[in-house]
């Protein structure tokens, strides 16, 4: 019981899914009030969270002055990996915990790059615009990707599960870089699958990725090191027919560099989940290239993958508020 006797409060800062029913079977049955409001902005989170004692966090921005604003806060809990929109050291000056949810969609962001691997290859959505508009033979290049070399930039969850899923494709090469990458550890995890599927599989260095690949998939968090790290070097370094595909985060990918790699056919397409600033913006010259296959974002959503987020996430909050003490449970999680 929180103090002066009343029910401890977890807010839903903004509802993305349409109703809370496992956020409040979860929290509900350890006594715990559940409020939902619509914060769009750091002044609606402070106003909202204020007598809150667990934040449970979608996109609103929870910044420093929004933490200093939570008056009872005990967690932070984000729908998510990333925390972005989450002034984490500013929690943390506060003693409030911060809780995210990894791991959650890893086997749909791997085949959310696999699909826009093969649109691409396919020449999907040209494809489909020109039968949608009563056209029909296309005149949309097509190529096979199997005996073609696959790279993936970066080794955590979701670039794992795309070279899982890879193997199969008779790529002739699956090419994989990551700051700490040892063959020993490619060879821990897909080695033996590797070997049945008669699958290539080694790490390289960056540079020599980026040239051998003719797909090449970006898979690493925002960092203040990786923001801009596929840039107009990079792509400079790709083949002329090569693609780039990012389901990672938009600012790991210097999109005007992109751009114009694209415009000048440096570069032979793009698949891309995000974006610098999302939604896309309406007058942005990514929207023009037949070549690029875009999707709004949504490479983590599967039916699955949302009960597992929204499961986890209140798990994480109930967690922190019982190692606080307001309610009891298990303090395993955060």
């Amino acid at each position: 019981m929180s103090e002066g006797g009343r029910a401890p409060l977890a807010v839903i800062t903004d509802d993305r899914f349409g109703e809370s029913e496992i956020e409040r079977s979860i929290l509900g049955a350890a006594g715990v009030e559940l409020a939902v409001a619509s914060c769009r902005s750091s002044a609606d989170v402070a106003a909202a969270g204020r007598e809150a004692d667990a934040l449970l966090v979608n996109l609103a921005p929870v910044d420093g002055s929004a933490v200093e604003a939570l008056e009872r806060c005990r967690v932070i809990a984000r729908y998510g990996i990333g925390l972005d929109n989450v002034d984490v050291e500013a929690a943390r000056r506060r003693g409030i915990a911060v809780a995210n949810v990894p791991g959650y969609c890893d086997a749909e962001v791997g085949e959310h790059a696999l699909a826009l691997i093969l649109a691409l290859a396919r020449g999907l959505s040209l494809r489909d615009r020109i039968v949608r508009e009563g056209g029909w033979n296309a005149k949309a290049t097509s190529r096979r990707v199997a005996g073609t070399t696959l790279g993936v930039l970066g080794f955590g969850g979701t670039g794992r599960a795309l070279i899982r899923s890879a193997l199969g494709l008779g790529f002739r090469e699956i090419l994989v870089w990551s700051p700490h990458m040892e063959a020993a550890r490619l060879d821990a995890a897909f080695g033996p699958a590797a070997a049945a599927l008669g699958a290539a599989l080694r790490p390289a260095a960056l540079d020599e990725l980026l040239a051998l690949s003719d797909w090449v998939s970006v898979h690493l968090p925002l960092k203040p090191e990786t923001r801009g790290f596929v840039g107009a070097r990079e792509l400079g370094l790709m083949k002329p027919d090569a693609a780039l595909v990012n389901v990672s985060r938009g600012a790991v990918v210097d999109e005007e560099a992109l751009v114009e790699a694209l415009a000048s056919k440096g570069l032979g397409g793009a698949g891309l989940d995000v974006f610098v600033a999302e939604p896309l913006p309406k007058g942005s010259r990514l929207r023009s290239f037949p070549n690029v296959v875009l999707s709004d974002h949504s490479a983590y959503a599967s039916r699955e993958s949302i009960r597992e987020l929204r499961k986890r996430t209140a798990e994480n909050a109930l967690a922190a508020l019982a190692a606080a003490g307001l309610v009891a449970g298990s303090a395993s999680r955060p």
